[in-house]
């Protein structure tokens, strides 16, 4: 990937909330996590699982809880994103937000979209899915092919609003 596909791909990411029922490939889905391990982590701790759901009844369960998210129920596959708590007790938080960035841009990559769902009934979804109590519940992940136009992109800050120079 050239240096202008690389800029090209962080500033056309968009969140995706329309999916067709095009399935995705399990080589795609490898590919994707096999980017996605590579993240970053604080100490190489790596505290993190994702929950790969396909089952269309889990994944209408799951979308239900999602209060700003129901739109994931048309996803054919959602992530759940748990961070290990006791494995990285500082730092699971900010790990596995950075792998759910990183899972977003490999999707992209193949023309896979998804949305950060933060607004989610965790207990209810740890209990679907038999998690820990100890299991951080970070995000559902609705992957899929977007359905219809890709969004144009929002308003963002000028640099000049956003970045200071200390020399």
């Amino acid at each position: 990937m050239s240096e202008n596909e690389q800029r090209r791909l962080l500033k056309e990411r968009r969140s995706i909330r329309r999916y067709d029922s095009r399935p995705i490939e399990e080589e795609v889905l490898t590919e994707i996590f096999e980017a996605t391990r590579w993240c970053w982590s604080a100490v190489n701790r790596q505290p993190w699982k994702f929950l790969v759901i396909r089952n269309k009844e889990l994944i209408s369960k799951v979308a239900k809880e999602c209060t700003t998210g129901t739109f994931a129920a048309e996803a054919p596959v959602l992530v759940i994103i748990v961070g290990d708590v006791e494995a990285q007790p500082n730092w699971y938080l900010q790990d596995t937000c950075f792998a759910s960035l990183q899972l977003a841009l490999a999707a992209w990559t193949f023309g896979i979209g998804t949305c950060f769902i933060g607004n989610i009934n965790r207990d209810k979804v740890k209990k679907l899915l038999n998690l820990n109590q100890n299991d951080y519940l970070l995000t559902v992940l609705p992957l899929g092919y977007p359905y219809g136009d890709i969004p144009e992109p929002r308003p963002r800050k000028s640099l000049e609003e956003i970045v200071e120079y200390f020399d």
